[in-house]
């Protein structure tokens, strides 16, 4: 478990901050002592986290609201950081969606709506923060996959898999690009976890099916998620770089 200053004096920005295992992340580096900004389209949601993170004795986050797969949203969200902070340190690529849509009903719409906020996004906020982190000669990405990124989804549509997918790949890539400029870049492939976005996306009975093939014969809370992303932007995680990590209850044994 983290310990209480583990992240003091770390600077960084959690996407997806507003819900689920983006505030789970939120919360537990801050209580760590992280300084954050906080982004997602959400701004209920965002002074929820913060005032969660605030409550826990951890620095209040700055909280932007924007959208990730907007490239001058993007810009202008790590330019607001940085000046707020004055460093960063890591970045989680948490923001994403669902859609459980089946594979013939799948529009062109839908399937670029998917890719931009699951993918592009990952790739926009990846490339906004290299300039500081290569400017401090170091820096921890951690992007988040899934299962569905390492198989198949096991309970959204062809869509969502694809841009998972393309998140391990693009981790693998950087992680060899950035290595050199002292940037670590790892992504986290969580099973299904009982956030919002898998109770709107996947059924209570289908969500007891699942947990009861699991081998672990449950699906993962936030806060289990937040720990193992936790553990790799930590020092105890220094020489992990194009890592998947893989956290889903056995799931990938099936």
């Amino acid at each position: 478990m983290s310990s209480q200053n583990e992240f003091a004096g770390q600077f960084g920005i959690v996407t997806g901050a507003a819900s689920g295992m983006g505030r789970a992340v939120a919360l537990h580096v801050g209580r760590c002592g992280a300084g954050l900004a906080l982004v997602d389209l959400d701004e209920e949601g965002l002074k929820a986290t913060r005032d969660e993170v605030v409550r826990a004795g951890g620095p209040a986050p700055l909280c932007l609201s924007g959208d990730v797969s907007d490239p001058a949203e993007v810009e202008r969200m790590t330019s607001e950081s940085l000046a707020a902070m004055g460093r960063l340190d890591f970045l989680v690529n948490m923001a994403a969606i669902a859609r459980a849509t089946p594979f013939d009903q799948i529009d062109a719409a839908e399937w670029d709506l998917m890719l931009a906020v699951n993918l592009r996004s990952v790739f926009l906020c990846c490339q906004a923060v290299l300039r500081p982190m290569k400017a401090q000669g170091k820096g921890v990405i951690v992007n988040v996959s899934s299962i569905a990124g390492r198989s198949v989804s096991l309970g959204s549509g062809a869509h969502y898999a694809a841009a998972k997918h393309g998140v391990v790949g693009l981790t693998r890539h950087l992680a060899r690009d950035l290595g050199a400029a002292g940037i670590r870049v790892n992504a986290f492939c969580p099973g299904p976890t009982l956030t919002p976005m898998v109770e709107r996306v996947i059924s209570e009975e289908k969500q007891r099916q699942l947990a009861a093939n699991f081998p672990l014969g449950r699906l993962a809370q936030a806060d289990e998620q937040a720990r193992a992303i936790a553990f790799m932007l930590s020092d105890d995680s220094s020489y992990m770089t194009g890592a998947c990590l893989d956290s889903n209850g056995g799931a990938m044994m099936l």
